[in-house]
């Protein structure tokens, strides 16, 4: 017998994962970024199947990430992860964020770190599709503490 709740005690991040098709910007939240390799670096992203960004980046085949920090406001992981891009330009208003050189979105406020990837290798879990790319670009953008997805759930998820 599975206990869902087993999941939160194994170590993940929170994440902005955006991706572009011709005009059409997206973002989502995720919480499933890993370094898969050194020489060329490479990281993997897990995207829940039904989701647009995830339908993006098989198109596009690239991606960018932001890696949020503990500071995140719940306003801005409602704002990408609790709308989908299906129904709403979650860029139209949003001013915290630039283009990297790939000409996709990365957040520049609440964040430490951005990467640009492009897609090596895709994998269908299921439930999630899971991207493997290369990193073109990265840079620290900031000093502060990543946000795990723990501290999402103790500190900044509101209770009900």
């Amino acid at each position: 017998m599975e206990d869902p709740a087993a999941l939160r005690n194994l170590t993940y991040g929170l994440f902005v994962l955006t991706a572009k098709d011709g005009e059409k910007d997206n973002g989502c939240i995720v919480n499933t970024v890993v370094q898969m390799g050194a020489a060329p670096t490479r990281i993997a992203v897990s995207v829940q199947m039904g989701n647009l960004t995830r339908e993006i980046i098989e198109k596009t085949g690239e991606f960018n990430v932001s890696v949020l920090t503990d500071d995140v406001s719940y306003d801005t992981v409602c704002h990408f992860g609790m709308q989908s891009g299906r129904d709403v330009d979650k860029f139209a208003d949003f001013r915290a964020a630039k283009r990297s050189h790939n000409g996709l979105y990365f957040l520049t406020d609440h964040v430490n770190a951005m990467f640009s990837v492009k897609v090596q290798e895709k994998r269908d879990l299921g439930s999630h599709m899971l991207f493997i790319g290369e990193v073109s670009e990265s840079r620290v953008l900031g000093k502060g503490t990543p946000c795990t997805y723990a501290h999402y759930h103790k500190a900044i998820k509101p209770k009900r």
